[in-house]
């Protein structure tokens, strides 16, 4: 008798909200709620997303079996006015800094949690009487990593680390046959992410729960000398709980400012971002080592906010201790829909006395797609068509006009998931030329003059540009480059020389890896620069108008919209 499927619909209704279509441990769909909404980092319940998700996998809603919700509490947006509930909590938090605490903040908050915008929802789509699990943030974000990695039979290190959710903000899990046990946990409190880098880059005059890669950016320019022991009095590993963050500033969040200005005023900008993130390298290492010590397991993966510092991975593969890592790449909040539904997949099957299946990592590529028929009718309602061409070898064209020195996005097939755009929804241009650079800052991405862009390389060629390569197709590493450098030199950082690839083979994506092909066919070079589809302080485009009005609102050359290739 065949064993039959299980169907779970993932949701995230917190900060970077979103859902996602799981089956027998395989995503069939995910999408954020900011890219259809045009809202980033979109806080609240995922209704458009919820929806567009049983479309993209043309799936039926009644094929549910289990709704999986990421969070046992939701408190509030994080970039909202915290209610008074919250406030309060946060005074009483210098006071009562443990676990138990954080456990009584979690449960008492989960009174308050609203479920009408959900169940409305449910209502709508006839899953109401669906069963739903509720699922730990922390281990939502861990289930991202074990539940993806490319390990099947053997124990591991997992490790999750963020700004906070559920009281917590890290935690040490072993992974073993199917399951993950926690074997220590850090409080909300005790936050590596919150209480050290946002407010950093919060003092530094930029947005928190948003900014950090800017913070994160600008550290290679500084000296971290000056600054550096002042940094350190904020947040330590405990000395007599190694496996735990400890806060020593006295202070969360908000009541951190006035503290950064007693002990920072006077620092120089760069040099403060530079020690924070040198601290925060230092930490979360010695973290990592502590957690390998005393467990002897040496493979590791990782979720949470944190592990987007590609700075920090980077020091964290060159450990000695580390045998190999895996980073989930939407390793954020924006992930936790699909941790969720994972998670929630294997205690059905374990509740129902089958076996979970795993799937591994392969491609990202879980959101919506259009036809060719829907762009042509999009760009007719638009206008643009008379400035579109078809062409039935669209990559091949993109590589070429790149080539000639033109500035492309490419819209094509389905829509990437998590903070980076891997191709189908990428802005492109040919990274031999720094004067590009400009161009784009100013032109369409309107980014801090500081930030550095990435490369896209074709990964059979990887060992040219990058020290000491591996597979990196989800720009979530960073490496040192070669001396031929120069061949991709807009898409390095102009400081230390460091880059955040994505390695591209045929497999993962086959017409992006057209592009890069004819692009090498015209000038030898073996990469791209490769940006988000989006104006700054936009999501990712996610539909064929978003595009056109991206286009109409900056300076770009063109839009290959499918097989349409549009100018203006």
């Amino acid at each position: 008798m065949a064993k039959r499927s299980v169907t779970v619909l993932g949701l995230h209704d917190g900060h970077d909200a979103g859902a996602a279509l799981v089956r027998d441990g395989k995503v069939l769909a995910a999408l954020q709620e900011e890219r259809p909404t045009n809202i980033k980092h979109y806080s609240g319940t995922p209704e458009i997303s919820t929806q567009m998700v049983f479309r993209i996998a043309n799936v039926h809603p009644t094929e549910v079996d289990v709704i999986a919700i990421a969070g046992l509490v939701r408190t509030h947006a994080p970039l909202r006015e915290d209610p008074l509930k919250v406030r309060i909590f946060e005074r009483m938090s210098p006071y009562l800094a443990s676990h138990a605490f954080a456990k009584l903040y979690t449960r008492v908050l989960h009174n308050f949690r609203e479920m009408k915008a959900l169940n409305k929802i449910f209502l709508q789509l006839g899953i109401a009487k669906k069963e739903a699990m509720f699922v730990e943030h922390h281990l939502a974000h861990a289930a991202t990593a074990y539940r993806t990695c490319p390990w099947q039979n053997e124990p591991i290190l997992i490790f999750t680390a963020d700004g906070a959710g559920d009281g917590l903000s890290s935690t040490v899990n072993i992974g073993e046959d199917g399951e993950i046990k926690r074997i220590a946990e850090s409080t909300y409190y005790d936050s590596l992410g919150n209480v050290l880098y946002s407010e950093v880059t919060r003092y530094l005059g930029m947005k928190p729960w948003d900014h950090e890669y800017k913070t994160m950016g600008l550290a290679p320019y500084g000296d971290p000398k000056y600054c550096i022991e002042h940094v350190r009095k904020i947040i330590r590993v405990n000395p007599r709980r190694p496996l735990e963050l400890q806060n020593t500033l006295g202070a969360y969040c908000r009541h951190v400012q006035p503290k950064l200005k007693k002990m920072l005023e006077g620092q120089r900008f760069d040099n403060i971002a530079a020690a924070t993130q040198l601290h925060f390298e230092q930490l979360i290492t010695a973290w990592i080592r502590n957690a390998i010590k005393k467990t002897n397991l040496h493979k590791i993966a990782c979720s949470g906010g944190l592990f987007l510092n590609v700075k920090a991975n980077k020091q964290i593969i060159e450990m000695p201790e580390v045998g190999d890592a895996f980073f989930y790449p939407a390793c954020g909040d924006d992930g936790i829909a699909i941790g969720a539904a994972l998670q929630a997949y294997h205690d059905y099957c374990s509740k129902n006395g089958t076996k979970a299946e795993k799937e591994q990592l392969s491609d990202l590529y879980y959101g919506p797609s259009y036809t060719n028929e829907e762009t042509e009718q999009i760009l007719r309602k638009t206008g643009w068509i008379k400035n579109a061409e078809y062409h039935s070898e669209i990559d091949n064209v993109i590589g070429e006009w790149i080539a000639k020195g033109k500035i492309i996005a490419r819209f094509d097939g389905r829509l990437e998931w998590g903070p980076r755009a891997l191709g189908n929804r990428s802005i492109l241009a040919d990274a031999r030329d720094s004067k590009v650079i400009r161009r784009i800052n100013f032109a369409i991405k309107h980014r801090d003059f500081w930030m550095p862009f990435a490369p896209t390389i074709l990964e059979d060629r990887m060992d040219e540009y990058l020290v000491n390569p591996r597979s990196a197709p989800y720009m979530i590493l960073a490496f040192d480059t070669s001396e031929k450098r120069e061949e991709i030199i807009a898409g390095i950082h102009p400081f230390d020389q460091t880059c955040r690839p994505q390695t591209l083979n045929k497999t993962l994506n086959p017409k992006y890896f057209k592009v890069l092909e004819a692009f090498q066919d015209c000038t030898g070079v073996a990469g791209l620069l490769n940006t988000s589809f989006n104006l700054h302080g936009y999501p990712i485009v996610c539909t064929p108008e978003q595009a056109i009005w991206t286009l109409e609102n900056s300076e770009l050359d063109a839009v290959a919209l499918g097989n349409y290739y549009v100018t203006k």
